[in-house]
């Protein structure tokens, strides 16, 4: 009697071989997966977009840092929690805002928490909008709009302040934000 030679696999090689592909693409999207939820650098670029990123639709957050800087806390639901993330503020940095009368002022003494002072803080409402700044550092001067703009590094301070008004007024003169 001829032995024949069957072709194709048994049922217990398929099932080995599915479940090999199966924890491999686990492994592969798992980790995919975590490295999307990991909190990006915070830097004046990317502050606002990693922000609403993170906590948009969980109500009044704000981000407050000390240390020059160089540490950073949420404040969410009245509980302060340190920021898990990178932060690159870079050094020397100062906040500058626009008053009523569209002067730039900067802003010396944010607060102090435990005495240290707080160089930095950061709101973002629940209706999606953010505080309005202009950040400079040892690297550049930063535009951080209040609405639905992107951060954007300027030339100067005094190209900040016209992206200021220019959005202040663009804003007031459309009628479509409530």
């Amino acid at each position: 009697m001829q032995k024949t030679r069957r072709s194709g696999f048994s049922l217990l090689e398929l099932i080995v071989v599915v479940m090999i592909v199966s924890l491999v693409g686990f492994l592969v999207f798992s980790s995919a997966i975590k490295e999307q939820k990991k909190p990006k650098v915070l830097d004046p670029t990317t502050l606002q977009k990693t922000f609403r990123n993170s906590f948009q639709g969980q109500g009044d957050v704000e981000l407050f840092c000390i240390n020059k800087c160089q540490q950073c806390y949420v404040i969410k639901n009245k509980e302060i929690n340190e920021y898990n993330g990178s932060i690159d503020f870079g050094k020397d940095v100062e906040v500058h805002l626009l008053d009523n009368d569209n002067h730039l002022v900067q802003i010396d003494e944010i607060g102090r928490i435990k005495d240290k002072k707080i160089c930095l803080r950061y709101h973002l409402y629940p209706n999606g909008s953010t505080t309005q700044m202009i950040i400079t550092n040892n690297q550049g001067v930063y535009y951080l709009p209040s609405y639905f703009g992107e951060a954007k590094k300027v030339n100067d301070i005094e190209e900040a302040k016209e992206l200021w008004i220019k959005d202040e007024y663009n804003l007031r003169d459309s009628g479509s934000y409530y």
